[in-house]
């Protein structure tokens, strides 16, 4: 790797995630008009150390001027996907060629649409797209990622990079600690300046129990059984032992996992994203949402089919 190539490519790479979005203003900031905005990476890592890429980038319009420039953006996504598509292509190239790894863009689109909030409107853009060859696979299946961000990465404040582990694998190594983390991801908030090849992920394929074994849970089923006497015995011992070692796991309450998410997109988000990232069903994040709307916690407004749920406090 040549001196050369991380002199040129990298001064630009390394900011090149966020100036795709920040020209999707260049009319309002031509009319030196200034819109607040907090933006949400999303990075879902597949098991070949490819990742999908969901960014969303949230703009309050607080001025009918506002509202007129984002509209007229609004109305020519198709330039917006060729420009940002472009962009994003250029980025993963000059990658590849760095850190000697095959990688492309497939599946790349934008959606930008104005929505009302209680509020106010909001100005979203949403860009998708699957990163492939992102990060690096061992031959042992581990996953390395970070090694593209040459040069670091940088968050703005009010800006969040959550990372989405696969089923099956677990966090080995995350630097720099994470500001946040659950059973399946792990996430950091801006402001934020990561150093060179962070933020750094090293993913590895959960441990299985060894051939012919116990996983843990299940230890003393065995001498159970023979207590027991007999199958019959068996089968209500081993069901009251297991509840009582899923009693004893340590674990948040289902309503604050719902508040955490809520606060994690800056206390304003839609009721069927809290489903999906919570993994609960749709009844019990009702329910949940319905205690808090209560407690005074929340509110949810109607949005053609789906409620927007908003923190107040």
């Amino acid at each position: 790797m040549g001196k050369q190539l991380y002199d040129v490519d990298w001064r630009t790479v390394t900011a090149g995630l966020t100036v795709g979005m920040e020209m999707l203003l260049m009319i309002a900031l031509a009319l030196a008009l200034t819109l607040p905005s907090y933006t949400i990476y999303h990075l879902t890592v597949l098991p070949d150390g490819s990742t999908v890429w969901v960014i969303e980038h949230r703009f309050p319009l607080s001025t009918p001027d506002e509202i007129e420039i984002f509209n007229s953006v609004a109305t020519q996504p198709e330039n917006l996907t060729s420009d940002y598509s472009a962009r994003i292509g250029a980025i993963a190239s000059d990658a590849s060629r760095i850190v000697g790894r095959g990688m492309s863009i497939e599946g790349f689109s934008v959606e930008v649409e104005t929505v009302e909030t209680v509020s106010g409107k909001m100005g979203l853009i949403k860009i998708e797209f699957t990163w492939r060859g992102f990060g690096k696979l061992s031959s042992s299946g581990a996953i390395e990622l970070g090694d593209v961000f040459i040069g670091g990465f940088y968050l703005s404040e009010g800006e969040t990079l959550r990372v989405k582990i696969p089923a099956g694998f677990e966090v080995v190594e995350a630097r720099p600690a994470p500001d946040g983390r659950g059973a399946d991801y792990v996430e950091w908030r801006g402001r934020m300046v990561f150093p060179d090849g962070e933020p750094r992920l090293v993913l590895k394929p959960a441990t299985a129990p060894a051939s012919g074994g116990l996983p843990p849970q299940m230890d003393g089923l065995i001498l159970l059984y023979a207590i027991g006497g007999g199958a019959a015995a068996s089968v209500p011992i081993i069901y009251f032992v297991s509840r009582m070692r899923v009693r004893r796991l340590p674990q948040k309450s289902e309503l604050d996992i719902v508040m955490e998410i809520i606060r994690m997109h800056s206390g304003v988000i839609y009721q069927s994203q809290i489903v999906r990232e919570s993994g609960l069903s749709k009844s019990t994040v009702s329910t949940i949402l319905k205690v808090l709307e209560s407690q005074g916690r929340i509110v949810r407004v109607r949005e053609g089919r789906e409620n927007l749920v908003r923190l107040t406090r």
